[in-house]
């Protein structure tokens, strides 16, 4: 939805596609992005906080060192996977932590690391987390091999929906904090907001993502910050203060418990 989004936009820059590839994005500076708000896991947070989470969650680390040996921090890697500026789908980046799960799988068991691909195509996976949820419903215990299985599947959706943007809720909804914010997809935010009004903010994305595949530093972080301002704007009393996203990002940063050290 968000990749549609940005190709009727901007045009394609998806990998793998005719566009001249994306530049390496590793020297951007991705503090403006990063405080983007994002509804995720039942409150509001800066997308800094979704994007360590999500990574964290796929692949048990908070950075992850790609095939070619490049180092992808957090917020580089939601822009990436759903941009499609790297072969996500392909690369080993999904946590089996289970032996006896991969074993199972007949997967590598030297690897603790399998692609999208890999996992989101394999059916015994899919049976043993059928089973998993069948014995959760009826309150029944799960086994080792299920709980992975169910949290491997979980894992595999969250990679999915960064792909696809069903996860990047950052349009902000126009009344209530519980309302479910949107990911800005054209016809969904139509009942939300009219053209009229959204118009800035999908201006300013289509800055940030062109800037992003270009590794503009510049115009990536004034697009980034304009575009905070424009989605605030939609809705004042529902998106959350600038201090309020600076505090959760500088403690993010911070890295409390090296410095007690």
């Amino acid at each position: 939805m968000f990749v549609g989004a940005a190709s009727i936009l901007f045009g394609s820059v998806g990998y793998g596609q005719s566009d001249p590839p994306a530049a390496n994005s590793d020297g951007l500076d991705f503090k403006q992005f990063g405080l983007l708000a994002i509804q995720d896991g039942g409150r509001r947070k800066p997308i800094d906080t979704f994007a360590r989470e999500a990574l964290i969650r796929i692949t048990g680390r908070s950075t992850y060192t790609d095939k070619a040996g490049r180092k992808w921090q957090p917020n580089d890697f939601v822009l990436s996977a759903l941009l499609e500026t790297h072969d996500w789908k392909n690369e080993p980046i999904m946590l089996i932590s289970s032996g006896q799960l991969i074993e199972q799988l007949g997967l590598d068991k030297a690897q603790r690391r399998f692609s999208f691909a890999q996992l989101s195509g394999a059916a015994e996976l899919q049976r043993i987390a059928s089973e998993a949820r069948a014995l959760k419903r009826a309150e029944k215990p799960l086994d080792r091999v299920q709980q992975e299985a169910l949290s491997v599947n979980d894992r595999l959706a969250l990679l999915g929906n960064v792909m696809n943007g069903n996860a990047l809720l950052i349009v902000p909804s126009p009344q209530r904090e519980t309302d479910v914010w949107m990911a800005p997809d054209p016809t969904a935010v139509a009942g939300y907001y009219n053209e009229t009004q959204i118009a800035p903010a999908f201006a300013e994305l289509t800055k940030m993502m062109r800037a992003y595949t270009q590794a503009d530093t510049f115009n990536f972080s004034s697009a980034a910050r304009q575009l905070q301002d424009n989605l605030r704007a939609l809705s004042p009393s529902i998106y959350p203060q600038t201090r309020q996203l600076r505090l959760e990002y500088f403690y993010n940063h911070f890295e409390g418990l090296y410095r007690a050290i």
